[in-house]
């Protein structure tokens, strides 16, 4: 029985898209306790069946490996099936996958400061480009190696990258002694060298010499930021840029009513914010845009154009 509660737990748990250590906050236990469950090395009491089939939307029988009543297990097999069916058609559109190592402790001790990273790296994009981005979600995966990670952008590798959490990386630099690890950066593939930070680091936040090293959570977020930016056309769809049409039309209403959809269509800011940021121009002045595509009624690259140095000017004015 403890073999088949281990492998309907590790089922159920990556059918949910939680992560050892997400389970873990949610049950209030530590992810070394989950993963004990999941290896079969240990059996939750009863109270802890009943938050797992909770969580996972099951009967405790069926997380024991007892036998369901026929009305029982069907219903369950349909609705497993119904999980990966939906789980095929609506794949996240970003996911950052790591190995359940190192970085998964990094991820974890992030995860605890209120201004993580990943959300700042959001509102930092919303604030210089005028973007939303999805939810980042956030996996480990067995199949990748201790401190490896891989951004996918639905369902679809985009990137891979090798740390050595908890080093740092010292750009442009060479190693001085065995301590040292020679390597490349994965985000602009700059050589340098993996190294702990020394005492001076830690305390003042670079050396006498200026240079700052980069930390493996600062890595991440640039290759995220590539990834997204790089792919920004792929992650807009209607819904984000619903989202921020409302935004525009709770401040600027006029800018919006009677103009969004009766005479600029949704599917035609998609297609210009899109252009936009591949161009790497910044889409925070919307409602300019708006307004420019409701008097400019062809989508050329003459407008484009017109556009693009439009908002520079904007930009610089503001």
């Amino acid at each position: 029985m403890d073999n088949e509660f281990a492998e309907r737990f590790a089922m159920l748990r990556q059918g949910r898209g939680l992560t050892q250590q997400r389970l873990a906050d949610k049950l209030g236990v530590t992810a070394q306790a989950v993963s004990k469950y999941e290896t079969g090395q240990s059996l939750p009491d009863v109270q802890m069946l009943k938050s797992l089939a909770t969580i996972f939307g099951c009967t405790t029988d069926y997380l024991l490996g007892y036998e369901l009543a026929r009305e029982d297990r069907l219903d369950m097999r349909a609705r497993e099936r119904d999980d990966e069916i939906s789980r095929a058609l609506q794949k996240e559109s970003l996911t950052l996958s790591v190995g359940a190592g190192a970085l998964v402790e990094m991820l974890r001790q992030e995860s605890q400061s209120q201004y993580e990273k990943i959300h700042q790296l959001r509102v930092r994009l919303a604030q210089n480009y005028g973007i939303l981005v999805p939810v980042i979600r956030i996996m480990d995966q067995i199949h990748l190696a201790d401190n490896e990670y891989e951004i996918l952008l639905f369902g679809r590798v985009m990137v891979q990258g090798k740390l050595k959490y908890p080093m740092h990386f010292y750009l442009e630099e060479t190693a001085r002694d065995s301590s040292d690890h020679p390597g490349v950066e994965p985000v602009h593939g700059i050589s340098g060298v993996w190294r702990m930070r020394s005492e001076e680091e830690n305390t003042k936040g670079q050396l006498s010499t200026g240079k700052k090293p980069v930390s493996c959570m600062e890595i991440l977020i640039a290759h995220l930021e590539k990834v997204i930016l790089e792919n920004y056309g792929k992650l807009l769809n209607r819904q984000i840029i619903s989202q921020m049409v409302e935004y525009v039309r709770r401040r600027y209403p006029s800018v919006v009513e009677g103009v969004v959809s009766e005479r600029v269509s949704l599917a035609r800011i998609q297609r210009t914010v899109a252009a936009l940021i591949a161009g790497q121009v910044s889409v925070n002045r919307l409602d300019y845009i708006i307004s420019f595509l409701e008097e400019h009624l062809e989508d050329t690259e003459e407008n484009l154009a017109a556009l693009k140095e439009e908002l520079g000017i904007v930009s610089n004015f503001n």
